[in-house]
């Protein structure tokens, strides 16, 4: 067995409470019913902890090692707890390692590997550690509490501010939101982030005041000092010089990282990724792949013999309420509804091609980067411009301004949705900028999002290839030419398992949805009229053009659909903002 096939796998979810300036109690059942509100994360055991002036709680799944030791964990002095959400994969190398430094453990559990690692090397453990996970670590001895989020942000970390001066984090918003001094006042620039990307992502949230830990950074917040900034601990690897004909190497070995001492069950969701996912574990494997496909799975299941079961989509109203429910902000990609359907029923693990579409696809970054060098060779001044446009198209944007008020535009003040990405494809070869900005703001914000959302209301831990570290360490290693090619490299590499196909999955058919009843709810919304920032008339106008056929807009509709259940959801009936 390798390193990362021995141990507890320890899925579920934290939340806590820091009191920052002045050590006061803290009631365990405050944070035990922040914890509660995220039981469907952890329904096989929950654990608390307090001391003077903090207090963690732990909801577990119970993946694999169903005897890993209740969570917080803690050291025999106590001057450590230390609370996971996630998977260490090399996590029995690094207990070896503690155990010769002279660490003691009392079970096999992650969480244990995270204590007493922290306990000998602080926050440079980070570094040694591989995986997924969301980490809360509190030191009695400095009166710190420590927070961190995995490289490439597989597991989530919200955290806020309340008004008695204490910061409580959670995995999910829910978490948060049952704390009864957290304000629930909505965030405009948020709603404009989300309608235009389809997302909100990572360093907005739509209750203003509360903060995502973005993906490889933690958080130290020093008792009776300044609070200072999350700080990065990891980036994504500068440009190499990787050889094209390796990367059937690098996934196979990503699968086999993701696949580790579990069986886990394949998700067809459409898409070469799914596909590669079901070749390998095919290859790897000495019994028929467990496969789960929603619609057609394009003869993937058949073609290497799996063990397939189909899901269908016939609940609209159902999933759609499941959807708001799942995800608290709104989540506007419909892929998540075939997610939510595949996950339910198919054991405690299950794995997909989540992400291969912006890690593989370079080609649609082609007519940017063509432009934007263009324009740089020629000193043209930085602007949106044609490239800029090129950029927004590629992302997958769509154009909001008919749906805003006149109140709503002052409300947004000159908010820039693409700033956040702009200096980013300004700067270095563009094809890489372009690389870079999906990896950081759409994986964390809408791939791996959907995946850890839907995976844990399934009660099933959702394992994710293609945001593997190393293996988009060895992407951004490519030749630009290699990843801009029209054909994805990821065709060529599984040339002899599978026959060329898309790697993105075929869209499903919302703008027909939105031809029948579902429309009137987003023309007639209450909660919009109230808010005061919508153009009813202009989206009642959308609507009716629409369902007429003269235009197709199903991609906003469907992304105000999900708005006004969201925020509804969040913030009463009608509108209580």
């Amino acid at each position: 067995m390798t390193a990362w096939q021995r141990g507890a796998a320890e899925m579920g979810a934290i939340a806590g409470l820091f009191h920052p300036s002045t050590p006061k109690p803290v009631d365990p059942a405050r944070v035990r019913a922040m914890a509660a509100a995220m039981a469907h994360r952890g329904p096989d055991g929950a654990g608390e902890w307090t001391a003077p002036g903090v207090g963690f709680a732990h909801r577990r799944l119970a993946v694999v090692g169903g005897a890993a030791a209740t969570q917080p964990v803690a050291t025999p002095d106590l001057r450590y707890a230390a609370m996971l959400d996630g998977t260490i994969l090399n996590h029995a190398a690094l207990r070896a390692e503690l155990r010769a430094l002279g660490h003691r453990f009392a079970g096999d559990g992650d969480a244990e590997v995270v204590l007493h690692g922290f306990a000998a090397w602080g926050p440079s453990l980070l570094d040694r550690l591989e995986g997924a996970f969301a980490i809360a670590v509190h030191d009695a001895a400095t009166q710190t509490l420590f927070l961190a989020r995995d490289r490439l942000g597989a597991k989530p970390l919200h955290l806020a501010m309340l008004p008695d001066g204490a910061l409580i984090f959670a995995s999910e918003l829910k978490g948060l939101l049952a704390h009864p001094l957290l304000r629930r006042v909505p965030d405009v620039a948020a709603v404009a982030d989300y309608l235009t990307l389809g997302y909100v992502p990572d360093d907005a949230c739509v209750i203003a005041g509360v903060e995502k830990l973005a993906a490889g950074h933690f958080l130290l917040v020093e008792r009776a000092r300044p609070l200072r900034g999350a700080r990065r601990w990891w980036a994504l690897p500068e440009r190499g010089d990787a050889p094209g004909d390796a990367l059937l190497a690098e996934l196979r070995a990503a699968v086999a990282r993701a696949t580790g001492e579990a069986r886990p069950t394949a998700l067809l969701l459409g898409g070469m990724g799914d596909a590669a996912v079901v070749a390998l574990s095919a290859e790897a494997s000495g019994k028929a792949v467990p496969t789960v496909g929603v619609g057609d799975d394009g003869g993937v299941a058949a073609r290497f013999a799996t063990a397939h079961r189909r899901a269908a989509l016939d609940d609209l109203p159902g999933l759609l309420a499941d959807l708001v429910a799942t995800f608290d902000e709104p989540c506007g990609d419909p892929a998540a509804l075939a997610a939510l359907v595949a996950a339910r029923g198919s054991g405690p693990v299950v794995m997909s091609g989540a992400g291969a579409s912006l890690l593989m696809e370079g080609g649609r970054w082609r007519r940017f980067a063509r432009r934007e060098r263009w324009r740089r060779w020629r000193w043209t001044p930085p602007g949106l411009g044609e490239a800029g446009a090129d950029y927004a198209l590629a992302l997958g944007t769509t154009d909001t301004r008919g749906v805003w008020s006149a109140a709503g535009r002052r409300a947004l003040d000159g908010h820039d949705v693409m700033r956040r990405f702009a200096a980013a494809w300004r700067e270095g070869d563009p094809l890489d900028a372009a690389l870079r900005g999906d990896l950081a703001t759409r994986l964390p914000g809408q791939a791996l999002t959907i995946a850890d959302r839907a995976g844990m209301a399934a009660g099933a831990e959702w394992r994710t290839p293609f945001a593997d570290a190393g293996l988009v360490a060895f992407m951004l290693s490519l030749p630009s030419g290699v990843r801009q090619a029209r054909t994805s490299p990821l065709v060529g590499a599984m040339a002899r398992h599978l026959p060329a196909m898309p790697v993105s999955a075929p869209p499903l058919p919302v703008s027909q949805w939105l031809r029948g009843p579902l429309a009137a709810e987003v023309a007639g919304s209450r909660l919009f009229a109230e808010l005061g920032w919508f153009d009813m008339a202009g989206i009642a106008a959308l609507v009716e053009r629409h369902r007429a056929g003269d235009d197709q807009h199903g991609a906003l509709l469907w992304r105000l659909l999900v708005l006004e259940r969201s925020l509804s959801r969040l913030f009463g009936w009608p509108a209580s903002a």
